[in-house]
């Protein structure tokens, strides 16, 4: 087996991820006996080999992870690729806490969902296939739950775990005389193949909450391994196979206004983090950590819809060394 070499994945702005980032690359694996094809082009092989493997992990991950990204979002930019992602998700306590056992610990089941559908095209900007396109078509669900744990009135702790499914429809679209002939050559193989993937999502998050007056406070931090495999691709040479993890940490306010909208109170807020990046998501993003800040505007619905906090607009900008991007959307916030 022949491991292709990590390529740097692509992202809206100067890329976009999250959040979302925001959010895992992996290693691509190639059976030895068909990386000597000789009707393909080897200049052309080694610029597929930096950047399929990165891209699809990614993309799928910042699609179906609901961390990643909250509420519905959709989001441009254009460095390396076009990047279109939409979203809808959630995650919160399914239940109101309950005792456990002695003292002040209580606990609450968690459930978390999302639905993610992203559309990036790169464009090879350099190289043998210089001016050539490729699109990524991804579909990615997730499902999964755990566990608050709360010691007090200000500190939790939730261990959960989730799946994501994703499947990866790609195409090659040539721009000159060069692409048109890697594509002949190459259909079915490197280019024009659809893949699906499985992940599995381990995490463990902490919360503390406090109040200053009517302003409420928490800062975060919550820790993610991703798993990730193919079970199924028509291409005989291509198949994911890799490791990631994502370590954020988040200081959010909530900030009520005091006007009213059907009975119901406006909140301003949002808030900031940083998030560590390891495995294959910092190798294929070519950085070890990002930085998002967040605002918004949300009408508090608590007691009025069932399972919603709160609903609005919100908007987020994330940065790293080497790459920006920004998102905006509506920011819905559930609790049960």
């Amino acid at each position: 087996m022949a491991v292709l070499s990590p390529g740097v994945a692509a992202v809206p702005g100067r890329w976009s991820c999250w959040q979302c980032l925001a959010r895992v690359a992996v290693m691509v694996t190639l059976p030895g006996t068909t990386l000597a094809q000789p009707m393909v082009p080897p200049e052309a092989i080694a610029q597929f080999n930096q950047t399929v493997g990165q891209r699809v992990e990614a993309i799928t991950v910042i699609g179906g992870d609901q961390g990643a990204m909250g509420g519905i979002y959709t989001f441009r930019g254009g460095h390396l690729a076009d990047l279109s992602v939409t979203k809808i998700g959630g995650r919160g306590d399914l239940a109101a806490p309950r005792p456990l056992g002695g003292g002040n610990l209580k606990w609450a089941p968690v459930g978390q969902i999302n639905y993610g559908h992203v559309i990036a095209e790169n464009q090879f900007r350099t190289g043998y296939l210089q001016g050539n396109r490729t699109e990524y078509d991804v579909l990615a669900l997730q499902a999964g739950g755990g566990a608050r744990f709360y010691l007090n009135d200000h500190l939790s702790f939730a261990p959960s775990i989730a799946g994501i499914y994703g499947h990866t429809e790609n195409e090659f679209k040539p721009q000159n005389a060069l692409g048109d002939a890697v594509k002949a050559i190459a259909t079915g193989t490197y280019v024009d193949w659809e893949l699906d993937s499985w992940s599995v999502m381990p995490s463990i998050d902490g919360r503390y909450e406090w109040s200053w007056g009517r302003v409420r406070l928490e800062f975060s931090s919550c820790y993610s391994f991703f798993h990730t495999e193919s079970f199924d691709s028509s291409s005989p040479v291509i198949e994911l196979d890799g490791d990631s993890h994502t370590w954020e940490n988040k200081l959010d306010a909530d900030v009520p206004l005091g006007w009213k909208l059907f009975e119901c109170e406006w909140h301003a807020g949002g808030f900031f983090s940083r998030t560590e990046l390891g495995g294959n998501v910092a190798d294929g993003v070519s950085e070890n950590h990002l930085y998002t800040v967040n605002g918004r505007i949300v009408l508090d619905l608590t007691d009025k819809v069932w399972a919603v906090r709160w609903l609005g607009l919100g908007c987020s900008y994330f940065w790293a060394e080497d790459f920006s991007g920004w998102s905006a959307g509506l920011d819905l916030r559930v609790e049960f």
